[in-house]
């Protein structure tokens, strides 16, 4: 009686718990998901701030990336299907994944934006929940409990998903490569570190195999969405020494050891060879179509990432947009001044990031997991490699972890052996009101600038005004006003813009534009235009596009007088990049076609049968050259174009995405059936231009 009182009674015995586990159940069970139902009310909220960028338009490279849907018609065959997905160009791996993403929402082109970006905040919705695992699991490395740790990674990825820094990277649909990147590697992480706990746990089959598929399936889809996606095995790799390496896991499991050489550290190896093979380009000085060296675009690029960090952390009431050439070039250690200062910033950043993970307090070690974490991941993109100099989106992977410490330190722990002194909670209190008020302010922000994203038309306005040294965000916003009927603010605008970038290829061509339509040109624009393509760097592509668009443009505007766009070509030719193969097969084309629409046939047949002996001949230029020429009444010139020049799918080189598509046209016959095609055609003109065709008078 006396043991069976005590069970019932004060003392804890067995008894005691096995009554009392079903009162406690349902409490605890609602305790554990408070932070996912959290987590799906952070997500609508993320969904609603979104909602009205909905209604925006395509841009830029949306254009030149997502017009493939259309090359070979309505994508309702198989076979069109692998075109398309073979057709990337943006990257050496083509971004097949992202690709294939595309057909979503459309599969032909063109098409409208709205699914498109709907489906682009879906995927940050995804990336946000897949993050929130991802920190719950490194949460727990450091020891939080399950509970906190779940807290934590909610509440880090919530402020990551409503930061209003995404908000160009999720609704300009070309970025969702980079979401899509980031999603696998949170994906990859995710993976990783949960088999890396079933490791621990002495589960050694379970947790070799979530590692192993994790880290490879992830690195595989992660790059072949975007290149920055094979950061993934040395993103692990950082993971597993400032983190998960701290249980001593490595020194009592041998297998782990050589799992690590050959998952981690190999890959990471590799790539890091494959940067170090750009390094050479920092002496030799080429610019690569850029304004800027690789050196210069290094020494840039210390700044530019104080930059990133201070608008990843504040919600800053302007829009960031996508024009940044308003951003001074680094030519020197101290020109501008904070060169030296922004290198020497982040090298002491770094160290103490490296110190902090060596910590024995969590706070710590996280801080230092998040500094390193950012500088790993910008590695491919922020380095020296001859990309542009900002981009928003390139932050998307590497500031994972930025608000990972913040949350560890507000989270409190849910049993505490020695509680904070009365003197600190006051504080932690505090702290808590100003992460729920930053959160607050982030989604605020977001909004914001989801408007400005839905409304075209004030988004330009915003741009110009925020950069008002940026002549792209100038002509951006001229561009509007010319498609308003506005052309004397168009007019207005670069006229300005002019005053302070005279030399501006971009500007100066769309002040043509507004010439043409007014049918009046100002003193030396002319003049101007010329030199500027004369000095123009035609091997950037957007130069070239400017360029090819400005030509075509004057062949309908009477306003600059006859021959100017000879000259304007001839200025072209001499440009000091006119020698690339594709810059000189496009200008010698464009000479061309105002030779045929001068009425010399010879003439432009000529300059055609140059362009397409210049190396690296696209596969369908051939077709289209003959087919100007056809279409101007020249069947017989066409039929000679066609037999003088060999396709060039007969001969395809390299293993390259381009290669491996250029091989699929050939093995569909695309290209050969167009040709059969377009053969018999010219062949009828032929017969119908001869005097023996039948019903001809002779």
């Amino acid at each position: 009686m006396g043991a069976r009182a005590a069970g019932r009674g004060g003392a804890p015995g067995r008894w005691s718990r096995r009554v009392s586990r079903p009162a406690h159940q349902p409490s605890s069970r609602l305790q554990a998901l408070l932070p996912w139902l959290a987590l799906l009310g952070l997500l609508a909220l993320a969904w609603a701030v979104y909602w009205p960028g909905r209604h925006g338009t395509f841009l830029f490279d949306d254009y030149a990336n997502l017009q493939a849907l259309g090359s070979y018609g309505p994508i309702d065959r198989l076979w069109k299907v692998v075109a398309f997905l073979t057709s990337g160009f943006a990257g050496p791996t083509g971004r097949p994944v992202a690709l294939a993403s595309f057909l979503l929402n459309a599969r032909d082109w063109p098409a409208a934006p709205l699914g498109f970006k709907l489906t682009n905040v879906g995927i940050h919705l995804l990336c946000g929940a897949v993050l929130a695992v991802l920190l719950r699991g490194l949460s727990r490395a450091l020891g939080a409990e399950d509970r906190r740790a779940a807290w934590i990674g909610v509440l880090a990825a919530g402020m990551w998903l409503l930061d209003p820094f995404w908000v160009s990277t999720t609704l300009y649909v070309i970025q969702r490569m980079a979401m899509l990147a980031a999603l696998f590697a949170f994906a990859g992480l995710a993976g990783y570190v949960h088999g890396r706990a079933l490791l621990g746990a002495g589960r050694r089959r379970a947790g070799y195999l979530w590692m192993s598929v994790s880290l490879v399936l992830g690195t595989l889809l992660a790059t072949l969405s975007k290149e920055n996606g094979a950061l993934l095995p040395l993103l692990a790799w950082l993971l597993e020494r400032s983190v998960l390496a701290r249980d001593g896991l490595v020194a009592r499991e041998r297998g782990l050891r050589t799992w690590n050489r050959v998952f981690l550290i190999l890959p990471s190896l590799l790539l890091l060879g494959y940067l170090c093979s750009y390094l050479p380009a920092l002496w030799e000085g080429a610019r690569g179509g850029r304004a800027f060296t690789p050196g210069q675009r290094l020494l840039s690029e210390g700044r530019i990432l104080w930059i990133y960090l201070r608008d990843i952390w504040s919600a800053r009431a302007h829009d960031g947009g996508l024009f940044h050439d308003d951003i001074a070039i680094s030519t020197g250690w101290l020109r501008p001044w904070t060169t030296l200062p922004s290198a020497i910033g982040l090298l002491l950043l770094a160290l103490a990031g490296w110190r902090a993970c060596r910590a024995r307090n969590p706070a710590w070690v996280a801080t230092g997991s998040a500094v390193l974490f950012f500088f790993a991941g910008q590695l491919i993109e922020s380095g020296w490699i001859q990309l542009e100099l900002v981009f928003e989106h390139r932050n998307y992977l590497p500031a994972a972890l930025m608000f990972w410490p913040l949350a560890w330190l507000v989270v409190p722990r849910e049993r505490s052996a020695t509680p904070p002194a009365a003197w600190c909670r006051p504080s932690l209190r505090w702290l808590r009101v100003l992460a729920l008020a930053w959160l607050a302010l982030f989604a605020l922000q977001t909004a914001r600038r989801a408007s400005e994203w839905g409304r075209p038309f004030e988004q330009a306005l915003v741009w110009a005004r925020e950069h008002p040294d940026s002549p792209r965000a100038q002509a951006y916003l001229a561009n509007f006003w010319t498609d308003a009927g506005n052309q004397a603010q168009a007019a207005r605008l670069l006229d300005g813009a002019l005053r302070e970038h005279p030399r501006s290829l971009l500007l100066l061509i769309n002040r043509a534009g507004v010439a043409c339509d007014q049918g009046r040109v100002p003193p030396g624009l002319g003049d101007a235009l010329l030199r500027a393509a004369a000095q123009a760097e035609l091997g950037n592509h957007v130069v070239q596009y400017q360029v090819g668009r400005l030509i075509a443009g004057l062949r309908s505007c009477p306003a600059f007088g006859p021959g100017f766009n000879e000259r304007l070509l001839d200025a072209a030719l001499r440009s000091p990049q006119a020698g690339l193969p594709e810059v000189r097969r496009d200008l010698l084309h464009q000479l061309a076609l105002l030779r045929l629409r001068h009425g010399d046939a010879a003439g432009a047949y000529a300059l055609d049968l140059q362009s397409l002996r210049v190396p690296g001949l696209p596969p369908g230029a051939r077709l289209r050259f003959a087919a100007e020429l056809g279409a101007a009444g020249h069947p017989r010139l066409a039929l000679r174009l066609l037999d003088s020049v060999a396709p060039p799918l007969r001969q395809v080189r390299g293993w390259s995405m381009a290669a491996l598509h250029d091989r699929w046209l050939r093995h569909v016959g695309f290209y050969r059936e167009s040709e059969s095609h377009m053969r018999r055609v010219l062949e009828q003109q032929l017969r119908a231009e001869s005097p023996s065709a039948p019903g001809s008078r002779k």
